[in-house]
């Protein structure tokens, strides 16, 4: 584990692309993830932003996300698979070989399973001519897959090789059940580990008491209360032979109105702190695809 294999989520700085890449390219990250807006809302175009990226020494660990995709039918269903196309062109045109897919939160789609399947596993089946996999994330509040364990469960029933799953440790650890929701997960289809500690907000009837408010903040790991949890996530990921991508996603409100470069050096100290922690844990690095 090292700046090769941990990519740093761009959406957790303000500010236009050119400068988020440069704060991330300053402090030594050699990967990044980045929102399908980040190119598309670019000034000058997305040929222009797609130029930036493609001149940059960065790599372009995944392509954020498509949401709302499985288990609709009609028109909406024909409408989802026409945006997949436009963002898996965005994944092939940057040099992306992920594209990361969040659960449906649409509440039909939780009412067939096998349509879920074959969706999934048409989305896999759009995504093998560019070279792209596919990773899945639960999402709180889906019907469909709003825990790791469902979210793998979906993919398993997909059934396609290019079809993984990602997980959120910001979610796993403020609500989905952490180690012990990850002990239940086969792991053999894990293809990303987004990495973020949560600073409680609200405990006990304060939280229940503000409706759907936030009750964390989204933090880089060292910075939060579950550091420790963390760092054996990352052990176990080890024992299982994780060869899939790392990624730093401390996204927040107050990230969003501070400097890119001081977010970046943030989450360059986070890293630093995992390397220092976790320096006798040999994890496997990902292996790369050169990009198209």
């Amino acid at each position: 584990m090292d700046f090769d294999s941990v990519a740093l989520d761009t959406s957790a700085m303000a500010g236009p692309l050119e400068v988020r890449l440069q704060a991330a390219i300053s402090n030594g990250f050699r990967q990044v993830v980045f929102s399908a807006a980040d190119l598309v809302n670019h000034p000058g175009g997305v040929d222009d932003a797609v130029a930036l990226v493609r001149r940059s020494p960065v790599r372009v660990q995944a392509l954020r996300q498509l949401q709302d995709f499985e288990g609709l039918s009609g028109p909406l269903h024909q409408y989802k698979v026409n945006v997949a196309k436009g963002l898996l062109n965005l994944c092939r045109a940057v040099g992306a070989p992920m594209l990361l897919v969040t659960a449906s939160t649409v509440a039909e789609a939780a009412e067939d399973d096998e349509r879920v399947a074959c969706d999934l596993a048409k989305l896999a089946t759009l995504a093998v001519p560019k070279g792209i996999d596919i990773a899945y994330q639960a999402q709180p509040g889906s019907r469909v897959a709003a825990d790791v364990v469902s979210a793998e469960a979906c993919v398993n029933a997909a059934d396609r090789a290019n079809l993984g799953l990602a997980i959120d440790t910001g979610h796993l650890f403020a609500g989905d059940g952490g180690l012990d929701a990850f002990d239940r997960c086969y792991a053999d289809r894990l293809f990303m580990v987004g990495l973020s500690d949560t600073i409680a907000l609200r405990t006990g009837d304060a939280a229940s008491s503000v409706g759907d408010a936030p009750d964390y903040v989204r933090v880089f790991p060292g910075d939060g209360s579950r550091a420790e949890d963390l760092l054996e996530l990352i052990r176990r990921l080890r024992v299982i032979g994780f060869h899939g991508g790392f990624c730093l996603n401390a996204v927040n409100a107050d990230y969003a109105q501070l400097p890119a470069t001081f977010v970046a050096e943030q989450a360059r100290d986070s890293l630093h702190w995992l390397l220092e922690r976790l320096r006798h844990v040999d994890l496997p690095r990902r292996r790369m695809r050169a990009s198209a």
